[in-house]
């Protein structure tokens, strides 16, 4: 009966929060264990619609500004791969090739979301959360804009049920924690895709 009355409170201050915008705060990036950073510049673009990426819920209409943080994170994360990134226009432009870099990595976010616990788990007294998840394309060009590889890296969380009162201290902090998993992934996997370690190869990098 309280999981219900939870669930209950929960979805009603969700529908009081409709129209809100929350904003992600900074995610710490995870650092330990290093990993062993690749002797290359690299570039980096960050579209537009990246940077303003802003999922919104369909229920509540509450939206969650995720792309600002996430640039300010996969800076971090990329800075701690490669031994210099600097940012470019997008690959392939007619501002030409950058011969300085051996690359440029864009990334994405490709899909985005919560959905808040149902009655039904809280009837069969089963686990009430936040089911989230967070799901990032990456995309290395060469120089001259050419495609060389694509991954995706996704990260999901379920948030247990607490406090009603702090449902939206709670889905911040579950968004953070996934960005943070994320760029763990793509940090520490980055030389684990076929087609990096080839490349990687091609650029005198064992």
């Amino acid at each position: 009966m309280r999981q219900r009355h939870l669930v209950v409170c929960i979805v009603a201050l969700g529908a009081l929060a409709g129209g809100c915008v929350w904003s992600v705060p900074q995610p710490m990036l995870v650092r330990e264990p290093r990993p062993e950073r690749i002797a290359l510049r690299i570039g980096v673009y960050y579209s537009p619609e990246f940077r303003s990426f802003t999922y919104r819920h369909h229920v509540t209409d509450t939206a969650w500004k995720l792309g600002e943080p996430s640039v300010r994170l996969f800076g971090e994360a990329l800075a701690l791969l490669f031994t210099d990134v600097v940012e470019l226009a997008r690959p392939g432009s007619n501002q030409g090739p950058r011969a300085d870099v051996a690359g440029v990595i864009e990334p994405t976010i490709v899909s985005a979301g919560f959905m808040f616990p149902t009655m039904e788990a809280a009837r069969r007294d089963q686990k009430v959360c936040f089911p989230l998840h967070l799901t990032y394309h990456f995309t290395l060009y060469s120089p001259q804009g050419e495609p060389v590889t694509a991954w995706d890296v996704s990260g999901s969380e379920c948030a247990p049920v607490g406090n009603p009162l702090r449902t939206h201290a709670t889905l911040k902090e579950s968004f953070e924690q996934v960005m943070r998993e994320d760029a763990f992934t793509f940090v520490s996997g980055f030389r684990d895709i076929p087609n990096v370690r080839r490349w990687l190869t091609e650029q005198g990098i064992d």
